[in-house]
């Protein structure tokens, strides 16, 4: 069994800033934003689609940096890890920063057990709201986290990158199937 700790013992969890306006995208933006809609399946952060805008004057610690992990705060709580630092990323509010403590927690790890049965297993539990579910930033805190040793958790990323691949190569095989079927069956209607 391995042993567990709460969230807020191996990361500082950062809320995303609160925009004062809708968000208004623009082309040469020196400033890109960070929404939940960015955290993709598979732990993975679509960095390459985010909105830029024209923000020059904040202040707020939801700066996204390289190694941080980020969990949408409401709707489906996914998870995923930065890996990009090209970027200057501010999360909206819609998202939380987890900026790990220690070294000994890869962010991929921890993307993946969020994103896990037992992860999302805790977050919906402590999710309050009727229509949209949300979680509250103490309560994120609070969650508990299997801490594996670091050649464990490497073993947990591998293993889920190599699942990863084999289900896309399972989607394409399947797509291919269906295309071939839909071509003999129109074939055999026009004959």
């Amino acid at each position: 069994m391995e042993a567990k700790k709460d969230l807020k013992d191996i990361a500082e969890v950062i809320a995303g800033y609160s925009f004062r306006t809708a968000l208004q995208g623009k082309e040469d933006a020196s400033l890109f934003v960070l929404q939940a809609k960015n955290i993709l399946d598979g732990s993975i952060v679509d960095e390459n689609n985010l909105d830029g805008i024209d923000f020059e004057n904040y202040r707020s610690k939801a700066v996204v940096k390289k190694g941080d992990v980020v969990i949408s705060s409401r709707g489906s709580f996914r998870a995923g890890s930065v890996s990009l630092e090209s970027k200057n990323i501010i999360a909206a509010s819609s998202v939380y920063i987890l900026r790990l403590k220690k070294e000994t927690v890869r962010p991929e790890y921890l993307a993946i057990y969020l994103n896990s049965i037992e992860g999302q297993k805790q977050l919906i539990e402590c999710a309050t709201g009727a229509a949209i579910k949300a979680i509250r930033k103490n309560d994120l805190e609070n969650i508990s986290v299997a801490m594996p040793s670091a050649e464990t958790q490497e073993k947990i990323i591998r293993l889920y990158h190599t699942s990863k691949k084999l289900q896309k190569a399972l989607i394409k095989k399947t797509n291919l199937i269906n295309n071939i079927n839909e071509v003999v069956i129109n074939k055999l209607l026009n004959n």
